[in-house]
Protein backbone atom coordinates (compact mmCIF):
# COMPACT_ATOMS: atom_id res chain seq x y z
CA UNK A 1 0.00 0.00 0.00
CA UNK A 2 2.84 2.66 0.91
CA UNK A 3 4.44 1.74 -2.27
CA UNK A 4 1.12 2.33 -4.04
CA UNK A 5 0.95 5.86 -2.10
CA UNK A 6 4.58 6.71 -2.95
CA UNK A 7 4.00 6.17 -6.91
CA UNK A 8 0.56 7.91 -6.59
CA UNK A 9 2.42 11.15 -5.12
CA UNK A 10 5.20 10.71 -7.35
CA UNK A 11 2.70 11.25 -10.56
CA UNK A 12 1.30 14.56 -8.82
CA UNK A 13 4.57 15.85 -8.24
CA UNK A 14 6.88 15.46 -11.30
CA UNK A 15 4.36 17.95 -13.38
CA UNK A 16 4.69 20.33 -10.44
CA UNK A 17 8.62 20.14 -10.65
CA UNK A 18 9.19 20.03 -14.30
CA UNK A 19 6.91 23.63 -14.39
CA UNK A 20 9.19 25.33 -12.06
CA UNK A 21 9.62 28.77 -13.90
CA UNK A 22 13.01 29.92 -15.14
CA UNK A 23 14.72 32.18 -12.97
CA UNK A 24 14.41 35.76 -14.82
CA UNK A 25 15.90 37.61 -11.65
CA UNK A 26 19.30 38.30 -13.34
CA UNK A 27 17.26 40.10 -15.28
CA UNK A 28 17.20 42.57 -12.66
CA UNK A 29 19.85 45.76 -12.82
CA UNK A 30 21.42 48.36 -15.41
CA UNK A 31 23.07 46.98 -18.63
CA UNK A 32 24.46 48.41 -21.53
CA UNK A 33 23.34 46.81 -24.67
CA UNK A 34 25.68 46.14 -27.60
CA UNK A 35 24.72 45.11 -31.37
CA UNK A 36 26.71 41.38 -32.52
CA UNK A 37 29.34 43.79 -33.47
CA UNK A 38 29.83 44.77 -29.73
CA UNK A 39 29.10 48.63 -30.46
CA UNK A 40 26.92 49.94 -27.56
CA UNK A 41 23.66 50.85 -29.28
CA UNK A 42 21.80 51.95 -25.74
CA UNK A 43 21.22 50.76 -22.01
CA UNK A 44 18.41 49.35 -20.24
CA UNK A 45 17.83 49.31 -16.18
CA UNK A 46 15.19 46.53 -15.09
CA UNK A 47 13.75 46.45 -11.20
CA UNK A 48 12.53 43.07 -9.93
CA UNK A 49 9.04 44.53 -8.42
CA UNK A 50 7.85 41.04 -7.55
CA UNK A 51 10.52 37.91 -7.47
CA UNK A 52 9.18 35.35 -9.25
CA UNK A 53 6.58 37.24 -10.77
CA UNK A 54 7.57 40.65 -12.37
CA UNK A 55 10.04 42.23 -13.98
CA UNK A 56 9.84 46.16 -14.89
CA UNK A 57 12.61 47.69 -17.94
CA UNK A 58 13.20 50.64 -19.52
CA UNK A 59 15.36 50.09 -22.51
CA UNK A 60 16.59 52.98 -24.99
CA UNK A 61 18.30 52.06 -28.01
CA UNK A 62 20.28 54.52 -30.25
CA UNK A 63 17.82 57.76 -30.73
CA UNK A 64 14.28 56.30 -30.27
CA UNK A 65 12.34 57.59 -27.32
CA UNK A 66 12.81 55.02 -24.13
CA UNK A 67 10.43 52.10 -24.29
CA UNK A 68 9.01 50.29 -20.81
CA UNK A 69 8.27 46.78 -20.80
CA UNK A 70 7.22 44.08 -18.29
CA UNK A 71 8.11 40.19 -18.04
CA UNK A 72 5.25 38.71 -15.99
CA UNK A 73 5.39 35.15 -14.74
CA UNK A 74 1.71 34.21 -15.85
CA UNK A 75 -0.32 31.82 -14.03
CA UNK A 76 -3.08 31.58 -16.77
CA UNK A 77 -0.15 30.93 -19.23
CA UNK A 78 2.17 28.53 -17.90
CA UNK A 79 5.36 30.73 -17.35
CA UNK A 80 6.54 34.18 -18.43
CA UNK A 81 5.10 36.81 -20.99
CA UNK A 82 6.42 40.23 -21.67
CA UNK A 83 4.37 43.06 -21.98
CA UNK A 84 5.16 46.17 -24.04
CA UNK A 85 3.18 49.11 -25.70
CA UNK A 86 3.68 48.43 -29.37
CA UNK A 87 3.28 51.54 -31.96
CA UNK A 88 -0.30 51.36 -31.77
CA UNK A 89 -0.66 52.25 -27.92
CA UNK A 90 -1.78 49.34 -27.19
CA UNK A 91 0.15 46.79 -24.53
CA UNK A 92 1.18 43.84 -26.94
CA UNK A 93 1.97 40.44 -25.37
CA UNK A 94 4.71 37.84 -26.12
CA UNK A 95 3.66 34.54 -24.88
CA UNK A 96 5.49 31.10 -23.50
CA UNK A 97 6.69 29.26 -26.88
CA UNK A 98 9.58 27.15 -24.78
CA UNK A 99 8.22 24.23 -22.38
CA UNK A 100 8.04 25.79 -18.74
CA UNK A 101 11.07 26.10 -16.77
CA UNK A 102 12.94 25.07 -20.50
CA UNK A 103 16.18 27.05 -21.47
CA UNK A 104 16.62 29.41 -23.31
CA UNK A 105 13.29 31.23 -22.89
CA UNK A 106 11.18 31.67 -26.08
CA UNK A 107 8.46 33.77 -26.39
CA UNK A 108 6.26 34.62 -29.47
CA UNK A 109 3.55 36.76 -31.06
CA UNK A 110 1.35 36.41 -34.07
CA UNK A 111 0.32 40.40 -35.32
CA UNK A 112 -0.98 42.29 -37.95
CA UNK A 113 1.03 45.06 -39.71
CA UNK A 114 0.69 47.93 -40.68
CA UNK A 115 0.44 47.19 -44.30
CA UNK A 116 -2.26 44.56 -43.48
CA UNK A 117 0.27 41.41 -43.59
CA UNK A 118 0.51 39.04 -40.83
CA UNK A 119 3.76 38.13 -38.87
CA UNK A 120 4.82 36.38 -36.44
CA UNK A 121 7.62 36.99 -33.92
CA UNK A 122 9.77 35.13 -31.75
CA UNK A 123 12.10 36.30 -28.83
CA UNK A 124 14.74 33.59 -27.64
CA UNK A 125 16.39 35.27 -24.05
CA UNK A 126 19.04 33.46 -23.11
CA UNK A 127 21.83 34.21 -20.19
CA UNK A 128 25.14 33.92 -21.40
CA UNK A 129 27.20 35.01 -18.36
CA UNK A 130 26.78 35.69 -14.96
CA UNK A 131 26.39 39.36 -16.21
CA UNK A 132 25.10 39.37 -19.52
CA UNK A 133 22.28 38.10 -21.55
CA UNK A 134 21.10 38.04 -25.40
CA UNK A 135 17.34 39.27 -26.76
CA UNK A 136 17.05 37.86 -30.09
CA UNK A 137 13.91 38.72 -32.14
CA UNK A 138 13.18 37.24 -35.05
CA UNK A 139 9.99 37.90 -37.81
CA UNK A 140 8.54 35.53 -40.02
CA UNK A 141 5.79 36.38 -42.82
CA UNK A 142 5.83 33.33 -44.48
CA UNK A 143 4.27 31.43 -41.11
CA UNK A 144 7.38 30.48 -40.04
CA UNK A 145 9.05 28.49 -42.88
CA UNK A 146 12.16 31.59 -42.56
CA UNK A 147 13.01 34.26 -40.06
CA UNK A 148 14.73 37.79 -40.36
CA UNK A 149 16.49 39.01 -37.40
CA UNK A 150 14.59 42.07 -36.08
CA UNK A 151 17.10 42.84 -33.26
CA UNK A 152 20.02 40.82 -31.88
CA UNK A 153 21.03 42.62 -28.28
CA UNK A 154 23.90 41.27 -25.83
CA UNK A 155 22.70 43.07 -22.29
CA UNK A 156 26.33 43.61 -20.37
CA UNK A 157 25.59 44.85 -16.67
CA UNK A 158 27.14 47.60 -16.04
CA UNK A 159 29.69 48.38 -12.89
Amino acid sequence: MKYRLAALFALFALPALASDPVDLSFLAGDFAIHDPAGAEIGEAAAIEEAADAVIRETRKVGDGAPQILWFVNDEEKGGWRQLFVAATGRVRAFDPVSAAGEWPLVLGSETTLKDGTTARFRMTLSKTGDDRARRLLEMSKDDGATWTTVFDYDYRRRE
